[in-house]
C-alpha cells in the first residue's frame, strides 16, 4: 500500500498501480504505459518506440491496471478526470477540466495516497472531516428526494456525544432521545458513526430507511469494517429502538479491487468506494458543507502540489500542479 510521492511495490495490484498512473498524470500531464511501469522497474521504456509497445509485450500487470482505468472511467459517470488517448497506452487529463466532479476525484485520490495521520491537514481543510461531509451528500444523494443526511463523527468537533444523540433523534423522529444506563460518561467513541442518513415518509411517523455510515481515508482499515453495529448503537444510546433497524454504511476514499469486493461488501455492509462516491453523487456540483462553514467545491484545490511540497493554492486539476 504505497503513500505518493513512495513507488508502489513492483508486485502492485492493478487498483494501486492505478492510482499511480493517476498521479503521475497528473504531475506531469500524462503517463505512458511504459513510463508507468519504466518507474516500477518492470520494463525499460527504451525498449519501444514512441511509447506505444508491441500489443503482446504488453505485460499482464499493465494490461490488467488500464482496463482498470477504462473501469473507473465508466463507474463514475462523467466525473472521471483522466482518459486514454486513442492509441490506448497514455493516460492524460481530459481537456474539459472545469467539472468540479473532477476535483472531488482527485481530493478521494489524495485521501487515499497521502498520510492521512501526519498529513491530514492542508490549506486549513481537514481532509477526514472533508470525508464525512462527502460521505453524508453522497449518502443523501443516493437515497434520492427528501432524504437527509447528519455528520455524526468524532472529526467533527465542538458538539458533545450526548448532545449529538439527542439531535440525531429529534431529526429522525425515532430513538425518543439519549437514555441513562449508567453514571459512566459516553465518548465519542462509544458510538463508532461517522454519518447518518434516513429517508421520511411525508407522514414522519416511525418505520423509515435509516443508515449509519463510518468513512475512511488512506487504506488501512480492513479490521475496521465490522466495527459499526448499528443495532447495538441503538440498544445503548437510544431510549427507544427504532421501528426498522437500521443499516450500515461504509465509506472509503480508495478505489478498491473488485477481486475481494464481495467479501469487504459483506462485512463493511453497504459499501462506497471512491468509483461509487463519484457515481452515486453524480449531479453533486453544489456546495460541500464543511464543520467552519460553506466551502465551494473549488475549495477542495487546496491540496498539496503533487511534487511533495507544502499547501499550494493552484486549483485541483489534472495537469495543473505547480512544481
Amino acid at each position: 500500500m504505497f503513500k505518493w510521492p513512495e513507488l508502489p511495490s513492483s508486485r502492485a495490484p492493478a487498483h494501486e498501480i492505478a492510482d499511480f498512473a493517476e498521479l503521475t498524470c497528473w504531475k506531469n500531464g500524462s503517463a505512458s504505459v511504459n513510463a508507468v511501469i519504466a518507474s516500477l522497474g518492470r520494463l525499460d521504456e527504451n525498449d519501444y518506440s514512441e511509447g506505444v509497445p508491441v500489443e503482446d509485450e504488453i505485460t499482464g500487470y499493465v494490461e490488467h491496471a488500464y482496463r482498470e482505468i477504462e473501469q473507473r472511467r465508466e463507474a463514475c459517470r462523467g466525473g472521471y478526470p483522466f482518459e486514454i488517448d486513442s492509441s490506448g497506452y497514455t493516460l492524460k487529463p481530459v481537456s474539459d477540466n472545469d467539472n468540479p466532479r473532477y476535483d472531488i476525484y482527485c481530493y478521494l485520490l489524495l485521501a487515499t495516497r497521502l498520510n492521512m495521520k501526519n498529513s491530514r491537514r492542508h490549506a486549513d481543510i481537514d481532509g477526514t472531516l472533508l470525508l464525512e461531509e462527502l460521505s453524508a451528500v453522497t449518502a443523501r444523494e443516493y437515497l434520492g428526494d427528501r432524504a437527509e443526511c447528519m455528520v455524526f463523527g468524532t472529526s467533527s468537533s465542538g458538539v458533545r456525544f450526548v448532545s449529538k444523540v439527542n439531535d440525531l433523534c429529534r431529526r429522525l423522529a425515532e430513538g425518543d432521545g439519549f437514555p441513562i444506563h449508567s453514571a459512566a460518561e459516553p465518548s465519542e467513541r462509544d458510538g463508532q458513526i461517522d454519518i447518518a442518513v434516513w429517508k421520511h415518509f411525508a407522514d414522519r411517523l416511525p418505520g423509515k430507511l435509516i443508515a449509519f455510515g463510518q468513512c475512511k481515508t488512506g487504506t488501512h482499515y480492513r479490521n475496521e469494517l465490522t466495527q459499526l453495529q448499528p443495532d447495538s448503537f441503538c440498544r445503548k444510546w437510544f431510549r427507544s429502538f427504532p421501528a426498522v433497524p437500521p443499516i450500515r454504511m461504509f465509506f472509503v476514499a480508495e478505489a478498491l479491487s473488485r477481486i475481494r469486493w464481495y467479501e469487504t461488501a459483506s462485512d463493511a455492509g453497504l459499501l462506497f468506494d471512491r468509483l461509487r462516491d463519484r457515481g452515486a453523487a453524480g449531479g453533486v456540483e453544489q456546495a460541500v458543507p464543511l464543520a467552519a462553514g460553506e466551502v465551494e467545491v473549488d475549495a477542495l484545490g487546496r491540496f498539496p502540489n503533487l511534487s511533495g511540497g507544502s499547501a499550494a493554492q493552484n486549483r485541483l486539476k489534472p495537469g495543473g500542479m505547480a512544481e
